[in-house]
């Protein structure tokens, strides 16, 4: 308690500084200030709306049609590019905190545990990330390397953000949520653009990027990005080996070859070297080992999308991309590799004038080839099928119907997909919005999602550290090929209300029912080698459980130069393994319950000071997160406490095309943990880090 009320003091204090320094005269508000920041760059439509004017944002992920926030029957938070400009944040990942209902974690340099209601870890597969319609899918496990989801931040126009189901219309693993990273257009991005700077923990980092014309209707850029966070977070008890370098190149075109065609095509090659500390097995004594080494990562893509608008409320468009991702892991002699081949078609159209139906089809082929760990002839890593082809077949329909004209509208829709380890799976939505006035909506929905197996269920054969070194029992997670998809049954109800052109409030409440949740199940040991026992650890469909919270967003501007922005995230999970499965087994699998947090609380407050000078000031409070350590290991940690962490971000533009930055992170803290890298449990015994306090300049030109 006395944390709380030392650090609500404080943050108190300097919000009400900070709102008794006047704006300049000479300013009519906040949004002029933006206008000017510079005419080389086109500003996005998003950053010049008002407050009286967010029912009106722009969302295309809802329906995959053109719609509104205030027009969407779903929770859905945009996040603009003044919010993206102005939070300080140096990657895409540490951007979705202040979104309501996402649990975003930082475990170290280069890796986060991202989720939305629920089931967060590192490797957390109920999330659905797109880039500009590129769906950024790990076949490995389901999820994301979120170090490879890099762009430059200024070129990114929102970023769409729906929790709860979107399986409808995006398919298999859009079980909790969905995001979609949208990036301007190159007609947006015309000219010269340097961003570079540095700090105590990014160390250093660049962004040139410079955009020009092909044609009369057609527009380029090109860019270059990478940072160096070569000082590691505070290890608590060891070597964190968690320094991370990065670097990016793409590069985008845009054409217009008729008034009612569209074609884009962008490309990017990512190279990225990240510090990695696991404890491995080994068969001679101490029977495991830190492993200190560099995850080598180079992936990459060609996309290419034809937009065709047949009238104003009929378009079609095909989208087709190859996405490759390549790891070497140096220690093991490891490398795993995939490429990606997919191909996307959509056609809506009206029927009548109470109708919007929308149908699409798709194919994905993924290559995969995956080796055994050459240092140990296997023993670490074996993988059942070393090199496979998995295919992924896709349709999907909705209709949506004015029940009652501008006031009451149905939706219904489902996607039926095939893929290679599940067969067919089905999954429907039924969504009722009401809109009594042009400033309210309520809606509801239910909604069936699958998360489907991966190729680790279905091949990976992995060997953890001993368990017992008398007998020498070593656990190994064994594929299983008859590994069921996780399901959800969804129900959603939420209200959205501009009360006044200075207040705004968006709720969501929602209970989710989960079936066939996967469980690790011990099975007897057997003879191994050296003398050693192995003891398979099956994954398999053995708990169910259901969650249910309450997200609330709100905006208010007191004052044309002054705006706050509040975000409140409850939720409640409870597990249930099968009762037949052995104690500690139930204990184990219940305990990922408690690595998402019931409480969750984000507040910024955003002052224009006049004189072309903005200070922003970002709070955040994080409630108890348990259940790391359901065995009592030795040396390994059960439970993260409670933290609050403030940042402050000041600029000023001394010139039209320049400006000045200086950012905190974690200002109150010196060091605390967000999360704790538990991929397989406290077996894999992967040290802590805690994250630093930390602060960097930035140097923007716009030429």
């Amino acid at each position: 308690m006395t944390l709380w009320c030392r650090t609500f003091a404080v943050f108190l204090a300097l919000m009400l500084m900070a709102a008794n320094s006047p704006a300049s005269p000479d300013k009519d508000s906040a949004q002029q200030n933006e206008k000017s920041a510079g005419d080389t760059q086109l500003p996005s439509r998003l950053s010049q709306l008002g407050l009286e004017q967010l029912m009106n944002i722009e969302v295309t992920t809802v329906s995959r049609t053109e719609s509104t926030v205030g027009r969407s029957a779903a929770a859905v938070y945009v996040i603009t590019q003044e919010d993206i400009r102005r939070s300080g944040a140096t990657t895409i990942a540490e951007l979705l905190r202040r979104v309501p209902g996402m649990d975003m974690a930082r475990i170290n340099n280069d890796t986060w545990a991202i989720s939305a209601r629920g089931f967060n870890d590192q490797y957390a597969d109920f999330l659905l990330v797109q880039v500009d319609g590129r769906t950024v899918y790990n076949p490995l496990f389901g999820g994301v390397y979120w170090d490879s989801v890099v762009y430059p931040l200024e070129d990114i126009e929102r970023i769409e953000v729906i929790r709860g189901p979107g399986a409808s219309v995006w398919g298999a693993n859009a079980v909790n949520g969905v995001i979609n990273i949208i990036t301007k257009p190159a007609k947006e991005t015309q000219g010269g653009f340097l961003a570079t700077g540095g700090g105590n923990q990014e160390l250093g980092f660049g962004t040139l990027r410079y955009g020009g014309k092909l044609g009369e209707n057609a527009w380029y850029r090109v860019y270059g990005e990478g940072f160096d966070r070569l000082r590691e977070q505070f290890p608590e008890n060891t070597d964190t080996n968690d320094r991370w370098y990065n670097g990016d190149l793409g590069a985008r075109v845009d054409l217009n070859p008729s008034i009612n065609d569209a074609v884009r095509i962008d490309t990017q090659y990512v190279h990225s070297r990240a510090g990695q500390s696991y404890n491995y097995p080994q068969l001679a004594p101490p029977f495991s080992f830190q492993d200190l080494e560099y995850e080598i990562t180079d992936a990459g893509h060609l996309l290419g999308k034809w937009t065709h608008t047949i009238n104003k409320d009929s378009s079609l468009y095909l989208l087709a991309y190859w996405d490759h991702f390549g790891q070497k892991i140096e220690n093991l002699a490891q490398y795993l590799r995939w490429d990606t081949y997919d191909v996307d078609f959509q056609h809506n159209f009206p029927i009548g004038d109470r109708q919007k139906f929308v149908y699409g089809f798709g194919y994905r082929l993924v290559d995969s080839s995956l080796e055994n760990s050459q240092m140990d002839n296997g023993f670490i890593f074996t993988w059942d099928r070393p090199h496979r082809f998995t295919n992924l077949i896709s349709a999907f329909v909705q209709d949506q119907i004015a029940a009652v004209k501008d006031k009451l509208r149905v939706t219904l829709g489902t996607k039926i997909e095939h893929n290679d380890f599940t067969g067919f799976e089905i999954q429907p939505t039924a969504r009722l919005l009401w809109t009594p006035t042009a400033l309210q909506s309520a809606w509801m929905a239910v909604s069936r999602a699958v998360r489907t197996p991966s190729l680790l269920e279905e091949s990976i054969l992995l060997t953890l550290a001993p368990v017992s070194v008398s007998p020498l029992v070593f656990p190994r997670i064994t594929f299983n090929t008859g590994f069921k998809s996780e399901e959800v049954i969804a129900y959603e109800l939420g209200y959205r209300n501009q009360i006044s052109k200075k207040f705004s409030v968006d709720t969501a409440a929602f209970y989710n029912d989960y079936q066939r949740l996967r469980v690790g199940v011990f099975e007897s040991p057997s003879p191994g080698p050296g003398g050693s026992f192995i003891a398979p650890l099956f994954i398999e469909n053995r708990m169910r459980g259901d969650t249910y919270g309450l997200e609330v967003a709100a905006n208010w501007r007191p004052a044309k130069f002054w705006r706050l922005y509040v975000a409140y995230s409850f939720l409640k999970m409870r597990l249930h393994a099968d009762p037949a499965l052995a104690p500690d087994i139930i204990a184990a699998a219940e305990s990922s319950q408690g690595h998402s947090p019931e409480h969750q609380v984000y507040v910024q407050s955003s002052w224009d000071l006049g004189r072309e000078v903005k200070f922003d000031l970002m709070g955040r409070y994080v409630s108890r997160l348990t259940g790391f350590n359901p065995g009592n290991i030795p040396g390994f940690p059960n439970e993260i406490d409670q933290y609050i962490a403030v940042d402050t971000r000041l600029a000023w533009r001394p010139l039209k095309k320049w400006e000045l930055s200086i950012v905190g992170q974690n200002l109150f803290d010196n060091h605390h943990p967000e999360f704790i890298s538990s991929p397989q449990g406290p077996l894999l015994r992967t040290p802590v880090a805690e994250i630093r306090r930390s602060v960097y300049g930035m140097i923007k030109w716009n030429f």
